[in-house]
């Protein structure tokens, strides 16, 4: 398996970068899976990667400075924030997503002391990034059914994972108890 080193490089107004990296892709496990020129200026316009109290974009480097995905943190106002990942097509299953994925949670962690926890979610069906938060330490939450739709209309099952503080400072992993209610 090809190491890289992973970085995290903040966001900061790369419009056509931006553009030409999500709209050069196509991401087969988000809502949307192909975007427009026209999509990402519009999220652009909206704010969606600006990076301020509530939100931060962050570009994933490798060890040669490429730009090889892009991170998101949102949420920043609650305890309990979000993220969201992509990674080139080019750079995916060579353990790059994991890398930031750890990055990503080092980085919550130490600089904002009053997150309890880091929170994420895909589909069922993304075999590799559940793989992913399972190594990175995530613990499987939740299951939504039939609530991820799909370009194609189709509904798919969306799993929510999350790393509490006190399991990534123990390095340790607190499973949940499902069988918690006798019934």
């Amino acid at each position: 398996m090809l190491q890289l080193s992973v970085s995290l490089d903040p966001y900061t107004n790369e419009t056509e970068q931006l553009i030409a990296f999500l709209a050069g892709e196509v991401w087969p496990y988000h809502g949307t899976a192909t975007l427009t020129e026209a999509n990402v200026r519009e999220q652009i316009a909206q704010g969606r990667y600006d990076s301020n109290d509530e939100k931060q974009t962050f570009w994933i480097l490798n060890d040669e400075g490429a730009k090889i995905g892009l991170l998101r943190i949102f949420d920043l106002g609650d305890p309990t924030p979000m993220f969201d990942i992509r990674i080139s097509a080019k750079y995916r299953g060579q353990g790059s997503g994991l890398q930031a994925v750890k990055k990503l949670v080092e980085y919550v962690f130490t600089n904002y002391d009053d997150k309890i926890r880091l929170e994420g979610h895909t589909r069922a069906d993304n075999h590799a990034m559940r793989k992913t938060f399972h190594n990175a330490g995530f613990v499987k939450e939740a299951v939504h059914r039939s609530s991820w739709p799909s370009e194609d209309g189709e509904l798919h099952d969306s799993i929510g994972y999350a790393i509490l503080r006190e399991d990534w400072i123990e390095n340790k992993t607190t499973q949940i108890n499902w069988n918690d209610f006798p019934y």
